[in-house]
């Protein structure tokens, strides 16, 4: 059976953790520099092997690496497993800075290892099933994509507050980039333009934006809009998608509704989220890339785009902030 460390005890952590011992996926060790934060985590997942350090724990076998630290850390622990000839499953967004993405990008390209950013809802369901509709031609020719994320619970969920800090790769563009990466995955293109209006609307302390809108112009004349905001009392997302032969429209906790040309009619298709399986399938296909030494489905140069794109459109919005 093949041997993972975690590295980092916090949520996104124990998310993984849980489903590495709930569906006896693989061996795994956990490092976590916080010792009663450590000892904890655990206890509770039941894990006899634990380290303190990342240089400490790098000096034992392992088939792999979950990176589950901030953003601002993980160019480091990405080199020092890069270096120690591991490939490696990396929380996202990849970095906390442009500079820091690329750095890292070349390092996997150097070292010829993989970094598996873990943009975990290419498996969830709905947008799997949204992804074979665009593909199979469903909506004719795809020309807009329209996503909304939102929601304060990111914020006062948090651990810490390395959110809502610049220099900790924080800010709502960084933060809820899923959209970004799943937007970029359905449109299946490269991106020509950026635009982006963004503020602080709410917390004039914070160093970084709390709500953006993105508009993305992609080669393939897809345009793409994504609302961001932490403001929002509930948490939620949608997703339009609008072709020459119909539509899609989905709100988390929803099915999904295809409007049908041919019929002029709104469609029911049933599609819901187990995140528990979202987690588990993620953690799978990085299981099985390193056994046959296949590239993940979001690697390190997916990852890198995604974050120029982070990086364009927060330049963007702080350009044409008055």
């Amino acid at each position: 059976m093949m041997k993972l460390l975690v590295q980092g005890a916090g949520y996104i952590g124990e998310v993984h953790l849980t489903s590495i011992t709930k569906y006896k996926l693989c061996e795994v060790a956990l490092c976590e520099m916080n010792e009663e934060r450590l000892r904890i985590v655990a206890e509770k997942y039941q894990i006899t092997e634990t380290y303190t350090s990342l240089e400490e724990a790098l000096l034992h076998p392992f088939d792999g690496v979950i990176i589950c630290t901030p953003n601002f850390v993980h160019k480091g622990d990405l080199e020092r497993c890069i270096r120690a000839g591991l490939n490696v499953m990396l929380e996202k967004p990849m970095a906390e800075s442009l500079e820091s993405a690329e750095q890292m990008y070349q390092l996997c390209r150097e070292h010829n290892r993989f970094a598996f950013v873990a943009y975990c809802l290419r498996f969830a369901a709905p947008y799997r099933r949204i992804k074979a509709m665009i593909e199979e031609g469903k909506l004719g020719q795809v020309f807009s994509i329209r996503a909304s994320v939102a929601g304060k619970k990111a914020i006062s969920d948090a651990k810490t507050n390395y959110r809502t800090i610049r220099s900790q790769g924080g800010g709502v563009i960084s933060d809820f980039s899923h959209e970004i990466d799943y937007a970029l995955w359905f449109a299946g293109a490269p991106v020509r333009e950026v635009k982006c209006i963004g503020n602080q609307a709410v917390h004039k302390d914070w160093d970084v934006l709390d709500t953006a809108e993105l508009l993305i112009d992609c080669e393939n004349n897809i345009t793409l809009s994504i609302h961001m905001d932490f403001l929002q009392p509930y948490f939620g997302r949608t997703i339009e998608i609008y072709g020459t032969n119909g539509a899609i429209r989905w709100r988390d906790n929803e099915c999904i509704k295809f409007y049908d040309i041919a019929s002029d009619t709104w469609i029911d298709m049933e599609s819901a989220i187990n995140w528990e399986h979202v987690y588990r399938d993620e953690i799978i296909h990085y299981l099985d890339c390193l056994t046959d030494n296949k590239r993940p489905l979001v690697d390190e140069e997916s990852g890198y785009k995604t974050y120029q794109v982070i990086a364009a459109c927060t330049k963007s919005a702080e350009e044409h902030i008055f």
